[in-house]
């Protein structure tokens, strides 16, 4: 991939994105992600969900907001809307 990202980062950033996760006060529950992206991925040759959370934490695209459950948002809109857009996600322009 042209950003670093593979399918299962991407399908998870573009779920974030869809919600409008784009502030701390407007996190995803980690539970809610880690279901929806076991049920997309749940073969054995596919990341884990933690693995994936990891790259994206480490590339800067999101930001977990410590909870009795991690929550998750994107911290850097315009890195992930090129991301997605470069992957043929549809993204806003101009957000």
């Amino acid at each position: 991939m042209s950003c670093g990202l593979t399918e299962e980062t991407l399908f998870i950033l573009n779920i974030l994105y869809k919600n409008r996760n784009l502030r701390s006060d407007r996190g995803y529950h980690s539970e809610k992600l880690n279901k929806l992206y076991t049920k997309k991925f749940s073969g054995r040759d596919h990341p884990s969900f933690k693995d994936a959370i990891k790259v994206l934490l480490k590339k800067g695209y999101i930001t977990t907001i410590k909870k009795k459950e991690d929550k998750y948002y994107i911290s850097d809109i315009n890195k992930a809307q090129l991301a997605l857009y470069t992957h043929g996600f549809t993204t806003l322009q101009g957000l």
